[in-house]
């Protein structure tokens, strides 16, 4: 049978107006154009949807049955277009967010919790196994936000910047270099250094350990921590120096035997990015609850809501890694070229 759309709501509006004239208003047709269409599907069907008594109109039994599904079929149709037109304001859909670094996420359950509030329909994970690779995870589609500092040359990928940071040497307040006002590379020098883990397939040696060896700077021992709670109180009992950003360790300041005191000026500031592939309504509205954080708007929580928010929202699977990627194996020379400012 030829049905179209427009024939179930033919029906479904004649059965309610009763009428032809009151029916045709309804659709925005002619009486004569409705006519045709209703003769036009009893031709297909082979049945009277209606029995005529005058002007009025009353539903067969065969009619009946067709107004059943009509109501079913208008009613999904009502409800896919709502869906639609939800997902594209950005009302419904799934959004996942990945960091570049762990301490990342003691300021991002503010955010969540900001745009819940605003757009609680959509479906929030933090994909917190994508962190070491974020832009193989956006590249796969694995990932909708990553906010990075690696920026990987690629048309697909588009990077906006959300905010700078700094690097301090992190000492413990009984630590003799703890009364410099800043810090030197060269301060390093026969010291207990604490720093994170990389990626040596990245093939990016980060900023600090570049310059230690540009220098010929020799610590005594240098200690590879993958967590930052776990570097910040190696270096509350005296252990060893690390270097963090100041927004990272702003927050441990207040409870810990430790300062930041300021790399020499040599050290540059770095930019932060949120790096997207796709534009979608909830990825926009993302990117400016970002924005409205880091401008100075009050995003803040306690740091047992800040658990619970991670809690809800954090995703663990396995890295899934394309075999088309370039990701999969050590990069050449020309592809590490493409990669900055990786390790944090």
């Amino acid at each position: 049978m030829n049905i179209a759309l427009h024939h179930f709501r033919l029906i479904d509006t004649i059965s309610k107006d009763g009428t032809l004239t009151k029916a045709a208003a309804t659709l925005h047709l002619t009486q004569s154009a409705l006519s045709h269409q209703l003769k036009e599907l009893e031709r297909e069907l082979g049945i009277d949807v209606f029995n005529r008594n005058g002007k009025k109109l009353h539903l067969s039994e065969q009619g009946y049955r067709f107004l059943r599904s009509a109501e079913k079929i208008l009613a999904e149709m009502k409800s896919l277009e709502e869906d639609i037109n939800n997902y594209k304001h950005g009302k419904t859909g799934k959004l996942s967010i990945s960091m570049q670094c762990y301490t990342a996420y003691h300021w991002l359950p503010g955010i969540i919790k900001y745009y819940k509030s605003r757009w609680p329909d959509i479906n929030i994970q933090i994909l917190s196994d994508a962190t070491r690779r974020p832009l193989e995870y956006l590249m796969n589609g694995d990932l909708d936000i990553g906010i990075i500092r690696t920026q990987m040359v690629n048309t697909k990928i588009r990077y906006e910047p959300i905010f700078n940071d700094h690097l301090c040497a992190i000492i413990s307040k009984d630590h003799p270099l703890s009364k410099k006002e800043v810090i030197d590379i060269s301060d390093f020098q026969d010291q207990e250094l604490i720093l994170p883990l990389y990626d040596p397939s990245y093939q990016d040696t980060p900023m600090i350990e570049a310059l230690i060896q540009a220098q010929q700077v020799k610590p005594k021992t240098l200690h590879r921590i993958h967590y930052t709670d776990a570097t910040i109180e190696m270096v509350n009992a005296n252990l060893g120096i690390s270097v963090m950003a100041d927004w990272i360790v702003e927050p441990y300041l207040k409870n810990k035997n430790i300062v930041a005191i300021p790399m020499h000026h040599s050290v540059a500031s770095r930019s932060w990015f949120a790096a997207t592939c796709k534009q979608t309504p909830a990825i926009q509205n993302f990117l400016e609850c970002l924005k409205m954080y880091f401008s100075g708007a009050d995003m803040s929580i306690d740091s047992e809501e800040m658990k619970t928010v991670i809690q809800e929202h954090e995703v663990r699977k396995q890295p899934i890694v394309h075999p088309a990627m370039i990701f999969t194996k050590p990069l050449g020379v020309n592809q590490a070229a493409d990669f900055k400012n990786y390790q944090y």
